[in-house]
């Protein structure tokens, strides 16, 4: 990865719903950042006011955007790249789906955008910007829309044809168009730009037990085979809340032949139980580590601080990102140019990580405390076995 020196400040980026083709498009091909070079701290004195402002902004931008595949997020995007292949079928079959179902702040929207942008990317490469000659169709290889709230059929539809920027979406014309017509006007669409991926994220928004809801769940399994994409579902306890399965509501679940048409896959948070999961949190941590760009870190920076880690935000991995990019943003800001324990205590995160905080904590810190008292006997018990044998 090629560093960056003090003054190559990268221009302000867009913010733009992802919900928009524009906003999409500007998120699936923008180069990657450049990481900000590592500078010594003597480095960072003999900095100017301006290139230093310059650089504390780039290493603030960098620390806020650390994208880490880790290996849960690598299998997820196998799996979706086999149900993307497995679909190359023909108009008459009927084509699988697929729905991540975790819990929240496991990072759910980032593992479907980073698995939609390269797949943008790919179908790019292989076909090109344009599907003429004269420039004139735009190639969307994927389509993304976020479920509000209260989500009705006519709202579906419009959502996905904003997406386009259909004119259906602009004025009064909608509100003179039959539901028929929105959703062929949204087929269409996804058919003119040869989209062969829609994500639907926050799907658990659906009500399953409000009409709007049930006629909204039935309407995307008929999207889901009418269309000629691949449509991937990400939400919260989508099997609790019916969108999977037989649900909670019955006989006349309105999700009840997903059973066997969506693959479900999940996020799991990490766990300390086993010697294989608290390898891979350290893993994690040490992978952290080497995106971090401070003047005094070292290496076994946040490794050594796995428990406390763990205990701050119990294995989830949304609430670990947001406590180190704090705790990075205000080691810079401080001039500390470290993240250590007494730095974090006082940064607070997510209200969930927060109230089970203490509770974990004062367990990790029973447990260590067991363990150096049963190292300490130990060692004792074996300085008497050699003094024992010296006197012998």
């Amino acid at each position: 990865m090629t560093a960056t020196v003090p003054g190559e400040h990268d221009a302000p980026r867009r913010q733009r719903s992802l919900s928009t083709y524009e906003g999409w498009k500007d998120f699936a091909e923008r180069p990657p950042r450049d990481k900000p070079a590592l500078l010594t701290t003597e480095q960072l004195g003999s900095l100017g006011p301006d290139e230093f402002a310059r650089y504390n902004a780039d290493r603030r931008a960098w620390h806020a955007n650390i994208l880490l595949r880790t290996r849960q997020v690598h299998g997820v995007h196998l799996q979706l790249g086999d149900i993307l292949d497995s679909n190359l079928q023909d108009s008459d079959r009927v084509k699988s789906a697929a729905a991540l179902d975790a819990p929240p702040a496991l990072g759910k929207s980032t593992v479907v955008n980073t698995f939609g942008r390269d797949f943008h990317r790919q179908r790019i490469a292989e076909v090109g910007e344009y599907l003429d000659e004269d420039r004139d169709i735009l190639h969307l290889p994927v389509c993304h829309i976020t479920v509000p709230g209260r989500l009705t059929i006519k709202g579906l539809h419009m959502m996905i044809l904003g997406f386009y920027a259909h004119p259906a979406t602009a004025g009064i014309l909608h509100r003179s168009m039959a539901g028929r017509d929105l959703a062929r006007a949204a087929a269409d669409c996804i058919e003119r730009h040869d989209t062969r991926l829609v994500i639907i994220d926050d799907l658990h928004f659906i009500q399953m037990r409000t009409r709007d809801g049930v006629e909204v769940a039935n309407q995307l399994k008929w999207l889901s085979n009418e269309y000629s994409a691949t449509f991937l579902f990400a939400g919260v306890a989508l099997r609790e809340r019916g969108l999977v399965g037989e649900g909670a509501t019955g006989k006349e679940a309105a999700m009840a032949q997903t059973f066997r048409r969506w693959t479900v896959l999940s996020l799991d948070p990490y766990s300390l139980r086993t010697k294989q999961t608290r390898q891979e949190w350290d893993s994690l941590l040490w992978h952290i580590e080497q995106a971090l760009v401070l003047a005094d870190a070292h290496e076994g920076m946040l490794v050594d601080m796995s428990r406390y880690l763990f205990a701050r935000t119990t294995g989830n991995i949304g609430s670990l990102m947001d406590l180190i990019r704090r705790g990075a943003s205000r080691a810079i800001r401080t001039g500390a140019e470290r993240i250590d324990r007494k730095l974090l205590d006082d940064i607070r995160i997510d209200e969930g990580a927060e109230t089970e905080r203490t509770e974990l904590q004062a367990k990790h810190d029973r447990e260590d405390r067991a363990r150096r008292d049963r190292r300490r006997r130990r060692l004792k018990s074996d300085g008497a076995q050699d003094t024992g044998e010296e006197a012998a």
